[in-house]
């Protein structure tokens, strides 16, 4: 719908018109809905896969979409695939031993784990900001109810009921809940601006992220929830009250005295749910960076990437496809401040291609005995262009073509694996129906993952597989931005009917493909420094109510000689103890919370204790700061006012 838009005008008779793709012509048989979305929002276009039957027995991965029957499980479907791939292993046992299909649900292919995780962990940080938020406004209505004891006793005397005296605070702790809601509504606005505008482009959905009616009910229903929990203490605190005695203390002690204890029980929950978000954000902000900032062996920031697809038709044998690779690389060779030219089947941080691999002499019956390694098939600048370092042996050359012998480069890893104490140069390796042989190892690098040295890597020439769509990658002295131009004019110069598209800096590439843990650690950061905030609160809260309450305590210490320290110490030791008990709680929650964000933890253990020591102290340290002032005020009492007053 958005290319019709863009490149047709939304032209109504589009139908049945002829464009041409990679060469060949397509017919335009049908508009997509504007909301049609599937694994990627970039798709503009969908084409007939076609099957013409030169495929290789060897190419096992294909994804295929199924709407089933009713009633039709998905063990079923596992059961009739594993039937299948039963029955080609027998009829193809070369190619098809130990091969199957993995059934899921669409719903779990596009939410995959890491999503599911994310969300989950995410969904439970607001929660424990909510409660946290609950508690809060919670104490200040306990607050609110001490002093108005006298009146609820005067309304009990009328005649009003406990359940009526209950109903009174619920309704306005619903009012409160409610404007609070309606803020909160207006306030999310701008957060899911920010939240969309954070969110890395290729997340699942993302621009259907909204507020929509599903989103304002379940509002409504954390707004009648969030009154309940924060309106039902005080309601039964304010209706539990002894009618006379509180006529006769005046309004004075007696439900401060039985509410004093929750309130305390409430800040200790706050500090504690405050703990674990912050341990939580911690972890995942050190991990973002662990691998934001680790050695892949390479440097991403000197490179420019964009990918050319050659047409079968103008291009389709392997001689026609080394040739335009060949004269294109040269061409970008000889540009100003570019300094090697490479180019490779996928772009480094942008997925990975496994393959199935034995050694000659092995006894291959079932899928366990097959071993897999990632592949890359690359043209003989790669190296150079990622100052990848060749450890023994050679690199791939402009002679390894098709017709010559089958030439490959390992990684130390799978040199390691097979060969730790043997010379690796001149073994065999046998993929599919390729049986290659290896002339050179290379240093590991993070390729496929955030660093090097974890999985094993075959490097395969392009020249002996004619693979006509590549990534180029250009290193460069220049700016990067300034060679976009040129780059292009070089790929026209050498076919006009060539695009170069997803011209970008690696760096650019790889920044968004940590999207996720970018998103994890921004979200968890910003809930935990507003619980902090509200923890803090609570604190102060609590104490300096506390210092109100204990004006007549305080006017006797002081006037039986008490100095400032002593007052200070003693209100700062009640504070300090009830955020040390919510720090002791909050470590066992955040125990619990780092083992489920451990899915996104690297280079990091869900169980680090300086973080835990050092979220621990920054929130005993904050509490003391927020204790301090209402200690400081409580050295302002004047002994004649506050016994006067009493």
């Amino acid at each position: 719908h958005g290319l019709w838009q863009r490149r047709f005008g939304a032209d109504p008779e589009i139908l049945g018109s002829n464009i041409l793709l990679d060469g060949e012509p397509h017919t335009i048989v049908g508009v997509m809905a504007p909301d049609f979305w599937y694994q990627s929002v970039f798709d503009d276009i969908w084409v007939t896969f076609a099957l013409t039957g030169a495929e290789s027995r060897n190419s096992h991965y294909i994804n295929v979409l199924a709407r089933v029957n009713e009633g039709y499980t998905r063990e079923q479907a596992a059961d009739e695939t594993d039937r299948i791939a039963a029955q080609l292993a027998v009829d193809y046992p070369e190619t098809n031993s130990g091969n199957g299909a993995r059934v899921m649900t669409l719903h779990e292919d596009i939410f995959n784990e890491g999503f599911r995780v994310g969300t989950s962990i995410s969904s439970l940080a607001v929660m424990f900001l909510l409660l946290i938020a609950c508690a809060n406004v919670a104490n200040l209505l306990l607050t609110h109810a001490v002093g108005r004891e006298r009146e609820m006793a005067v309304r009990s005397a009328l005649g009003a009921s406990r359940g009526r005296i209950i109903r009174y605070f619920l309704t306005e702790s619903l009012m409160l809940s409610f404007a609070g809601g309606v803020v909160g509504v207006i306030v999310s606005v701008f957060g899911i601006r920010w939240l969309v505008s954070v969110m890395p482009s290729w997340f699942p959905r993302v621009n259907e992220i909204t507020l929509d009616g599903r989103a304002l009910l379940f509002t409504t229903a954390i707004v009648v929830l969030s009154a309940v929990l924060v309106g039902l203490a005080p309601a039964i605190q304010g209706a539990r009250g002894s009618t006379a005695a509180s006529l006769k203390e005046g309004g004075r002690g007696g439900t401060a005295a039985r509410g004093g204890r929750l309130r305390k029980g409430l800040v200790i929950g706050e500090v504690a749910l405050a703990l674990a978000l912050l341990v939580a954000s911690a972890l995942l902000v050190q991990a973002f960076y662990n691998v934001r900032l680790a050695d892949r062996g390479f440097d991403e920031s000197d490179l420019l990437a964009f990918r050319i697809a050659l047409p079968e038709q103008q291009y389709p044998d392997e001689v026609s496809v080394t040739a335009f690779h060949q004269e294109l690389t040269q061409r970008l060779g000889s540009l100003p401040g570019v300094n090697a030219v490479g180019s490779t089947s996928i772009i480094p941080s942008q997925g990975n291609n496994s393959t199935y691999y034995t050694l000659p002499g092995d006894d291959v019956q079932t899928d366990q005995d097959r071993k897999v390694t990632d592949i890359l098939e690359i043209m003989p600048g790669y190296f150079d262009a990622m100052d990848v370092r060749i450890l023994r042996g050679r690199g791939l050359e402009d002679s390894d073509r098709e017709g010559t012998l089958d030439v490959i480069v390992i990684n130390e890893v799978l040199a390691e694996r097979h060969w730790p104490d043997e010379e690796p140069i001149g073994r065999q390796i046998v993929f599919g129906e390729t049986t290659g042989e290896v002339v050179g190892v290379a240093a590991n690098t993070g390729v496929a993952t955030a660093t090097p040295g974890e999985r094993p890597m075959v490097y395969v020439p392009v020249y002996q597989s004619g693979r006509r769509n590549l990534s180029y990658l250009v290193e460069s002295d220049a700016p990067l931005e300034s060679l976009f131009e040129p780059v292009r004019a070089e790929v026209q110069a050498v076919d006009s009917d060539i695009p170069a598209y997803s011209i970008r800096p690696l760096k650019d590439i790889i920044d968004e493909s940590l999207g996720g843990d970018t998103i994890m650690a921004k979200i968890m950061s910003v809930v935990a420094v507003i619980a902090l905030i509200l923890a803090l609160a609570g604190v102060y809260g609590v104490m300096a109510y506390s210092v109100s309450q204990r004006r007549q305590e305080l006017g006797i210490r002081m006037a039986l000689g008490a100095r400032d320290g002593d007052v200070v110490g003693m209100i700062m030791r009640q504070g300090m103890i009830l955020a040390a008990i919510g720090i002791v709680v909050g470590l066992g929650l955040a125990f619990a919370m780092a083992k489920g964000v451990s899915f996104f933890l690297f280079g990091v253990s869900p169980f680090e204790p300086a973080t835990y020591g050092a979220m621990a102290a920054a929130l005993l340290l904050s509490g003391l700061i927020a204790t301090y002032f209402p200690a400081r005020k409580a050295t302002h009492v004047d002994p004649v006012e506050a016994l006067r007053a009493e």
